[in-house]
């Protein structure tokens, strides 16, 4: 039994390892860096988190900044990271990281705790409404400061409802005191229907 448990532990070590070492890699652009005007998307067309892995950040950015919070969900929600596509290993993290990590389950007491490979939960945070650092506007904060203790220290996540129950959010790290936008990723309400 206690081999087991050992073994259980080295897999929740080594994905979390592998999702920190994603994360600290991705170089989006910085606030200096010219990103290219591109048409806003139409709001009436359906998206699913597939689509939103195929935009460009500009378009992601523009679609998050036109939502509102909408409802904080709750249950599973089936989730997609969105690395920059002009970073560096963008192709590779994104395929590892829709292996490893599977989406975020919201419970009723103001948390969430992060679905892994496996079935394995971990990763929790704190929930709120309160200010985006993107734009100052309402969003749904997934705080893991203070809740997580090892690799998501300093993150800070936000999402919008940019759909019935589709969202579109953005990952921050506050290694300095000074948010940097690492990410966007996209979370879906799984549907309950046969």
């Amino acid at each position: 039994m206690l081999l087991r448990s050992n073994r259980r532990v080295d897999l929740v070590s080594g994905i979390a390892l592998a999702w920190c070492l994603l994360a600290v890699t991705t170089a989006p652009a910085g606030p200096g860096d010219v990103v290219p005007e591109q048409p806003a998307p139409a709001a009436s067309l359906a998206l699913s988190l597939e689509q939103l892995a195929c935009m460009n950040w500009g378009d992601l950015e523009q679609l998050y900044r036109q939502a509102g919070p909408g409802p904080i969900p709750t249950g599973y929600l089936r989730g997609r990271t969105i690395y920059c596509p002009d970073a560096r290993f963008s192709s590779s993290q994104s395929k590892i990281s829709k292996a490893l990590w599977h989406g975020k389950h919201f419970c009723p007491e103001a948390t969430l705790v992060n679905q892994w490979c496996l079935g394995i939960r971990a990763v929790r945070a704190r929930i709120c409404l309160g200010e985006s650092w993107l734009d100052g506007q309402p969003s749904i904060l997934m705080d893991y400061r203070g809740m997580s203790h090892v690799i998501w220290k300093d993150v800070r996540d936000e999402i919008r409802e940019i759909a019935p129950g589709l969202y579109l959010g953005i990952m921050y790290r506050c290694k300095t005191g000074q948010p940097r936008m690492k990410m966007f990723f996209a979370l879906e309400l799984e549907s309950c229907d046969p």
